[in-house]
């Protein structure tokens, strides 16, 4: 392949690629979102690693904590991104449980951990 046509064919790849962006309803959106969800992954991922605990079912408990609030934290995000009406109810269904759940653990965490001053981290 001779240079000119080389040059010639990225010049339509990039063409094509930028249409094809300008032609995705959303793509900023999506972009934005993919930034808010690997957030709540790296965030998740180190409360995770803080609920380590020579115990391991208050490692567990403690891990399960971070995890309900990463689910809780990226069904906020899909909430303000989706109209799809199966996901909403499965983004709102999962914010109530994951919620519920989280309590849970966090009482028994608390009874049987009577020193323990801070709860793990979640977002209000």
């Amino acid at each position: 392949m001779t240079r000119t046509n080389a040059t010639t064919l990225r010049v339509r790849a990039s063409a094509i690629a930028v249409l094809c962006a300008l032609a995705v309803p959303g793509l900023a959106r999506a972009e934005s979102a993919d930034k808010e969800y690997k957030a709540s992954m790296d965030k998740m991922n180190a409360a995770m690693m803080k609920g380590m605990d020579p115990d391991p079912t208050k490692a567990w408990a403690k891990m399960m904590v971070a995890h309900h609030q990463g689910a809780i934290d990226m069904s906020k995000t899909v909430l303000k991104e989706t109209k799809d009406p199966m996901i909403r109810q499965m983004a709102e269904k999962g914010i109530k449980e994951q919620t519920e759940e989280q309590k849970m653990l966090e009482e028994w965490i608390s009874s049987t951990d009577p020193d323990r001053t801070t709860q793990p981290a979640r977002t209000p």
